[in-house]
């Protein structure tokens, strides 16, 4: 595996400037960039491109692009002060979340109402303008007994872009059933299903990962259920994940697969509906012979289930080799029979024609710093708190569809920033034919093969405007190059991959910022951003 990667090192290119046959860049131009948000990308309209300005602690803007020339084109107001004017919804309400489907885009908002204890949910639609356009609609309300444990809603758009789902999930009840109101509507907001499901489980033992309204029509919740301790096995695992399938056609009918594996502990899960099959695919951890595991991981799995019956039709198991261990840890523990960090999540779950898949996980976590001094002569302690994000190696997994692991490989990745939210760290990602590209911002010095001899060598990505943008990408065999594809120190702007959109044809939209210099909320130098378009042959 070492051999791979200092193969793939020794044949980056250095020139910044040059582009790569591979990936064209389309540039704006620059538009003015102020302390009160971040640009980022909702979807594509017509000859549109429509965004927001995310950070406004009092206010919420919709920005209109040209899709053609990433050229701002206007900017509208969508929540904030009304001048009268506008069609502006007020800061009485709190902004939830955007809803984009294949023909709608819609802004949603909440309200908790102290005299009736209603928590309360609307939805407005947004133009293909930016504009925000006919009456807010009530989609939903939440009885609660006060603001602070007021319940929550969740809105996930349909595999296919053509409904929303709405998830009511009641205030906490330690010791009460878990219970969950759920909500169709289609693109045009009008209630389809309503349903209340109520499952066995205790709120304190049961928790949620993700929801998918699925092409079949059915709501599906990845789930993770804790067992009581007079449950719980010596040698096996104390939680296990569960897939709930709930049939709106059917009253709201439910149906559990469950999902564990003999003497592990799953870490990491990721699953898709697949025609009369659901597909999960994730990360494992070993129970040793005394009962415990350290917090690590050992293998991958996959299991293809049959919804009908229940039955594993397909199953992989697979430990990871020492050397790949040792590559992201070192020898000395790879010889002892350890894993690999437990901070590697899935973040991309890509199905494979073949019925197979391909899993991409990052190293993923943050953590925070908190330092005081005292003042010797008054006593007084003042501290200062740091944040740390850090985003470093991306795996790839290819399964194939009887659940083999094909192969595996390890993308060095070393990214590492401090107070900056993560925005500038990360990857983004898109397919072209049988390729997978990854963008991410990289130290310089990571791409000059005479600095870097190893995967040992790779240096953090500490100072995102002295960072270079790199190209990876991954083939079909597992093996990938990696070339600079330009400056962003040069460019004067800094990409934001925490904040890329697709928008169809493999295309990548992303912001690039430049946050300029401020002295007490003062501009000594004005911040800047622009957008930049990535099209794959």
């Amino acid at each position: 595996m070492k051999n791979k990667i200092i193969i793939a090192l020794l044949v980056i290119l250095i020139n910044a400037a040059c582009q790569s046959q591979e990936v064209k860049v389309f540039w704006g131009k620059e538009n003015p960039l102020t302390l009160k948000g971040i640009p980022a990308l909702l979807t594509r309209r017509g000859d549109n491109l429509l965004g927001y300005m995310s950070g406004f602690k009092r206010g919420l803007n919709i920005v209109k692009y040209s899709f053609n020339d990433l050229q701002v084109k206007n900017e509208y107001p969508l929540i904030g002060q009304s001048n009268g004017k506008n069609n502006i919804i007020d800061n009485d309400y709190t902004f939830n979340n955007f809803i984009v489907l294949t023909n709608k885009t819609y802004v949603g908002v909440s309200m908790y109402n102290r005299k009736t204890d209603l928590n309360s949910f609307y939805a407005q639609e947004i133009s293909d303008e930016g504009k925000l356009t006919g009456e807010m609609k009530k989609l939903s309300e939440i009885s609660s007994k006060s603001r602070i444990n007021a319940g929550a809603f969740e809105v996930i758009e349909s595999e296919d872009s053509s409904k929303i789902l709405m998830v009511n999930n009641p205030p906490f009840e330690k010791y009460g059933n878990e219970k969950f109101g759920f909500k169709i509507f289609d693109e045009q907001l009008n209630e389809i299903n309503n349903l209340e499901v109520a499952l066995p489980y205790k709120d304190k033992f049961f928790s949620v990962k993700d929801y998918i309204l699925s092409k079949d029509g059915n709501i599906y919740m990845l789930s993770s259920v804790e067992l009581e301790k007079k449950a719980k096995e010596k040698g096996e695992a104390g939680y296990y994940y569960e897939i709930v399938a709930i049939s709106p056609a059917n009253q709201g009918q439910v149906t559990e697969y469950k999902i564990s594996l003999p003497k592990k502990y799953i870490t990491d899960v990721s699953y898709k509906e697949d025609g009369k099959y659901l597909i999960c695919a994730g990360f494992y951890n070993n129970i040793e012979v005394k009962g415990w595991s350290r917090d690590e991981i050992n293998g991958i799995f996959y299991l293809r289930i049959n919804k009908e019956t229940k039955e594993i039709e397909s199953k992989g198991i697979k430990e990871l080799d020492k050397s790949f261990i040792a590559e992201l840890t070192s020898d000395r523990k790879a010889n002892k029979g350890r894993g690999i960090s437990s901070n590697f999540k899935l973040e991309n779950f890509i199905q494979k024609d073949d019925g197979g898949a391909i899993l991409i996980a990052e190293n993923s976590y943050n953590y925070t710093v908190q330092r005081c001094n005292t003042d010797p002569k008054t006593g007084s302690t003042t501290c200062r708190t740091d944040y740390h994000y850090v985003r470093n190696n991306i795996i790839a997994i290819n399964i194939n569809s009887d659940g083999s692991i094909k192969w595996y490989t390890n993308i060095p990745k070393y990214q590492h920033t401090i107070n900056d939210g993560g925005v500038y760290s990360s990857y983004m990602l898109s397919t072209a034919k049988d390729k997978i590209y990854f963008i991410y911002n990289d130290n310089p010095k990571n791409l000059d093969p005479t600095k870097v001899a190893s995967v040992k060598d790779i240096r953090p990505m500490g100072r995102a405007e002295k960072s270079t943008a790199a190209l990876i990408s991954l083939s079909e065999d597992g093996t990938f190059n990696k070339k600079a594809m330009f400056s962003n120190k040069e460019n004067k702007v800094t990409l934001l991959p925490k904040y890329y959109k697709k928008v169809g044809g493999g295309q990548l939209i992303v912001p690039a910022i430049n946050r300029g210099i401020y002295c007490c909320l003062i501009p000594l130098k004005a911040g800047k951003y622009r957008l930049a378009r990535f099209e794959f042959k």
